[in-house]
C-alpha cells in the first residue's frame, strides 16, 4: 500500500479550494493507496481519523493573528512524520522551502496547480486591467512567479485541473512527462433539489456566480449584456472586486442586472437560472461550473471558463472573452431557443454525472500510483 501525506495551507472547510483537498484526498482510503490530510485547523465536518490539525484549538486565535505563523506551523507538523510516508501532495500557499525539504527527504512531490503558470496568468490579467485603463490589481508578484519556478525545480508530477493549465506548464519547459491532466469535481448530495424539467417563462434568467472581478470577466458580460438587448435578468451572485465597481456601476445599476454579494444556499441561484455564463479570462477548472451543468444548465463561457469540460456545441457555447460580438450572439441564441437550452442542459447534467468527486478521485488515485510504478 502507498502511504500518502497531503499538506493544505489554510483552515479548512468543505467548500470551495478547501473542499477540494478533502473531497479528492478522503476518497484515497483503500488497499492500494491511504491519505493522510494535514491542515492548520478545520471545520468539525472535516475531521476525521486521517486528518491532523496542527495548531491545537487553544492556540488558534494567538495563531492567527498572523498571516505566516498558521502556514508555518503546518510545515513543521507535515514534515515531523514525513518519514513515515512514501508520497507527498503539496498545495499552492505553501512556502519553497517544504518543498525543498521534501525533495532532500528523497520523497516523490506530487503537487496541484489550481490556476495557470503565474507568468501566464500575469500577463492576461496585467492586459485584462490596461484595457480598463488602471493599474493591476492582482497578487501575482515577481517573487510569487520565483518562487513557483524554484518549486517547479524539485516537483515530480503536477496535477493541472485542465487542459490549458497543462499547456501553460509545458510552455514553461515542465515536461509533459510529469504533468497529469485531470479535472476537478462536484458533490450531487449538496444539491438535493435538482429540477429535471423548467416550467416555460416569457424572461430568460441567465447566472452569474463567482467573485465579481476582472479575473472572470464580468465587465465583458455587462457590455456584452447590455448590447443584446435581452427580455429577462443577468443574476449575479458575489463580492464585487473594486475594478468592477469602479468601472461598471452603470451596468451593474441596470434594472434588468441584479447582484448580490453571497447567498446561504446557491442551489436556489442555479435551479431559478435558465443558462451559466462564465466569460473568465484566467481560471482552472471553476468549481461553479460543474455544479450549473450538474443543474442541467447549459453553459456559455470563455475557452478558460469552460476549464476543458463544457463542450462546444454539446453542453453549451465556448467563446473567446474578448470577442463581443459572439458573446452577444450567444446570450440571443440560448435566451431565444428554449428546446436548445434543454438540450444542452441534458448534456451538461449527463456530463457532470461523469464528474462527482469520488469519480475524480479515483481517476486522480489512477494516475498516482501508475506514475509511482513508473518512477
Amino acid at each position: 500500500m502507498l502511504k500518502l501525506s497531503a499538506v493544505f495551507p489554510i483552515h479548512s472547510t468543505n467548500r470551495g479550494i478547501s473542499g477540494v483537498f478533502f473531497s479528492v484526498c478522503k476518497e484515497w482510503q483503500g488497499p492500494e493507496l491511504k491519505a493522510r490530510m494535514v491542515v492548520p485547523s478545520c471545520d468539525r465536518e472535516c475531521r476525521g481519523p486521517n486528518v491532523v490539525e496542527a495548531i491545537p484549538s487553544f492556540l488558534k486565535n494567538l495563531y492567527y493573528r498572523s498571516p505566516s505563523l498558521p502556514i508555518v506551523k503546518t510545515e513543521k507538523r507535515f514534515l515531523k512524520d514525513l518519514k513515515d510516508f512514501d508520497v507527498a501532495y503539496l498545495w499552492p500557499g505553501l512556502s519553497v522551502d517544504i518543498a525543498k525539504n521534501v525533495y532532500k527527504h528523497n520523497k516523490p512531490i506530487f503537487e496541484e496547480q489550481v490556476n495557470c503558470y503565474q507568468s501566464k496568468a500575469k500577463r492576461i490579467l496585467d492586459d485584462a486591467y490596461s484595457r480598463l485603463g488602471l493599474e493591476p490589481q492582482h497578487t501575482i508578484t515577481a517573487e510569487s512567479i520565483q518562487n513557483e519556478k524554484e518549486k517547479l525545480k524539485v516537483i515530480d508530477f503536477l496535477f493541472c485541473p485542465s487542459p490549458i493549465v497543462a499547456k501553460s506548464f509545458q510552455a514553461a519547459g515542465v515536461p509533459e512527462e510529469k504533468i497529469l491532466v485531470t479535472t476537478e469535481g462536484w458533490s450531487p448530495q449538496r444539491f438535493p433539489n435538482y429540477q429535471f424539467q423548467k416550467p416555460p417563462k416569457e424572461e430568460v434568467n441567465v447566472l452569474f456566480l463567482g467573485f465579481v472581478c476582472v479575473r472572470k470577466g464580468v465587465h465583458l458580460l455587462l457590455r456584452a449584456w447590455e448590447l443584446a438587448g435581452i427580455k429577462g435578468t443577468l443574476t449575479i451572485f458575489g463580492s464585487i472586486e473594486p475594478a468592477i465597481a469602479q468601472t461598471c456601476s452603470h451596468w451593474l445599476k441596470r434594472p434588468d442586472v441584479v447582484h448580490f454579494d453571497h447567498a446561504v444556499d446557491y442551489s436556489s441561484a442555479y435551479r431559478e437560472a435558465d443558462f451559466f455564463a462564465f466569460p473568465s479570462l484566467e481560471e482552472g477548472s471553476a468549481l461553479v461550473i460543474y455544479e450549473a451543468m450538474g443543474h442541467g444548465l447549459p453553459i456559455l463561457a470563455s475557452p478558460m471558463g469552460g476549464g476543458g469540460i463544457v463542450r462546444d456545441g454539446i453542453d453549451g457555447i465556448i467563446l473567446e472573452p474578448y470577442d463581443t460580438d459572439a458573446w452577444v450572439e450567444g446570450l440571443r441564441k440560448l435566451s431565444n431557443s428554449p428546446d436548445l437550452r434543454a438540450k444542452m442542459g441534458a448534456a451538461a447534467r449527463q456530463r457532470a454525472l461523469e464528474l462527482t468527486w469520488p469519480q475524480v478521485a479515483a481517476r486522480r488515485r489512477e494516475q498516482i500510483l501508475q506514475k509511482m510504478k513508473i518512477k
